[in-house]
């Protein structure tokens, strides 16, 4: 019976492993990986005819520095328009996290478009394919997105539409479609020069969009965001700039769309940063010396991604507030995640165990413990009243302990910390009027050189050193209720083959 007994114990340790942990904020950012791409797309119909005009730049690298130059092309062509044409094929779409491949079979294809309504706006592709071909571009969305495959019909576009999600990754469609044909003879060419940075926005504060001179400040709201495969805490920014000019015979419509997301992960460490931007200008003209009219489409597309920066998928996603300051906390299967700067963070029993997390928000700190259903409670901190050396007698064996005494009227859950007396084991107890309570291991632990201690308050506590603690289970009920069910389970199975080979 003693080697029964000895392997049930081995096994409940082995099934049921500490989930103790600690943590310290990091904000470490070295060399980024930069996705940038842009691109645009101008049809213009003039009484002298047709042209279209489209450029494009992608890059893609490793960057330790914050600026980046990068040169493209502009080219312009005449668009000789012919007859109807019927074109049947499929369009094939494939979506990853940060990019969007589409197969067309269906010839004139000039613009991809991106949209999540209240989110976000892309041109993740402008061009054309004369022919069947694959395209594909940096893109982003956060839940669910409309994909538009615009293809050029002689002086309009003809579209598909595809919804897409994270839940699907390839989608297909037999489509016929009636188009203009078009011939594109290039007419000329222009290069630029453009600069982009690779920093990040400043945490908790507003950013300020401008376009050719408009301007628009977006505040920041805090929520989570799809990234890479999970959802994330993140900070997001979106601004709009609209203008409208119409007379008679004239008429200018432009509308800016600005979309800035900020990923953290693990101990609240910026993980990725995506900077947006979206422009749709309208302008046409119908006057006695010309005609014109002007359909443009501009964007682009920034990620930078700090490949060195944690994060998981979350098992418990909560929203706490910092001094009037919204955060989100995410227990996660590699640590705690935030939009705040995570200070530390180690599990805690409350019944069933919890996590204790300290968050600092532009030098404002709290306490908060995130429970498993999600809801979170605050943690006030106390400072000890009294602290003093003295001797305690546990067991008739004579032991060196702290004496803390704490204001109690603190209601809910509190945290102090006292220095640490002796570099060996200690546990805590408390003052209670059933006498002296054990605190559960789980609630204390060493951090920074003191002893950090959680606890639903008493007055007085006692740090005893040298003392071996009895085993303490941080267990639910429930899982206590699941242990004795397994354990009988063997038990019964070990006695029936015991019995047999009798």
């Amino acid at each position: 019976m003693r080697k029964i007994s000895l392997i049930l114990v081995i096994i409940v340790l082995l099934a049921f492993p500490s989930l103790i942990s600690l943590g310290m904020a990091s904000n470490q950012r070295d060399a980024s990986i930069v996705k940038y791409q842009q691109y645009s797309s101008d049809l213009m119909i003039a009484r002298n005819g047709v042209t279209y005009s489209y450029s494009s730049i992608v890059y893609n690298s490793t960057s330790t520095t914050n600026m980046e130059t990068l040169t493209y092309t502009q080219y312009k062509y005449d668009v000789t328009i012919g007859s109807i044409q019927r074109y049947s094929g499929n369009l094939q779409i494939n979506v990853t996290p940060f990019s969007i491949n589409v197969y067309s079979q269906i010839p004139q294809l000039a613009r991809v478009i991106l949209i999540e309504p209240n989110f976000v706006r892309e041109l993740v592709w402008a061009g054309f394919l004369n022919t069947s071909n694959e395209i594909s571009g940096i893109a982003y969305f956060n839940n669910t997105a409309t994909l538009v495959l615009e293809f050029l019909n002689g002086t309009t576009f003809t579209n598909v539409t595809f919804n897409i999600s994270h839940t699907e990754t390839q989608y297909t469609k037999s489509v016929s479609l009636s188009l203009l044909k078009v011939n594109l003879t290039l007419s000329g060419y222009s290069q630029y020069t453009l600069s982009f940075t690779n920093t990040f926005p400043r945490r908790y504060g507003n950013e300020v969009f401008t376009y050719n001179g408009m301007t628009s400040e977006a505040p920041y709201n805090t929520s989570i965001a799809y990234f890479n495969g999970t959802y994330v805490p993140a900070m997001i920014w979106r601004g709009e700039v609209k203008g409208l000019t119409a007379f008679s015979s004239f008429n200018l419509q432009i509308d800016a769309q600005f979309t800035n997301i900020e990923f953290f992960g693990v101990n609240g460490s910026v993980i990725g940063d995506l900077d947006n931007s979206y422009v749709s200008s309208y302008f046409s003209h119908n006057g006695f010396l010309f005609n014109l009219t002007i359909n443009n489409v501009e964007s682009h597309m920034k990620l930078v991604i700090n490949p060195n920066a944690e994060y998981g998928k979350a098992k418990v996603s909560s929203m706490i507030s910092v001094s009037n300051i919204p955060v989100v906390i995410e227990i996660t299967d590699k640590g705690v995640e935030s939009t705040a700067e995570v200070q530390l963070y180690h599990q805690v029993v409350v019944i069933e165990p919890a996590m204790l997390v300290s968050v600092n928000v532009n030098g404002y700190g709290e306490y908060v413990t995130v429970f498993p259903n999600v809801t979170a409670e605050y943690v006030r901190i106390a400072s000890p009243s009294y602290v003093n050396v003295t001797n305690i007698t546990l067991n008739s064996n004579h032991y060196t302990a702290q004496v803390v005494k704490v204001n109690s009227t603190i209601s809910g859950y509190i945290v102090f910390n006292v220095s640490l007396l002796k570099n060996e084991t200690f546990v805590v107890f408390k003052q209670t009027s059933n006498g002296m309570v054990q605190l559960n291991p789980n609630d204390y632990f060493i951090y920074n050189g003191k002893i950090i201690v959680f606890d639903d308050p008493s007055t007085t506590y006692y740090i005893v050193y040298g003392y071996k603690p009895s085993i303490q289970t941080p267990f639910t009920n429930v899982e206590i209720l699941m242990i004795a069910v397994v354990v009988l389970v063997i038990i019964i199975a070990l006695v029936l083959v015991i019995n047999r080979r009798k």
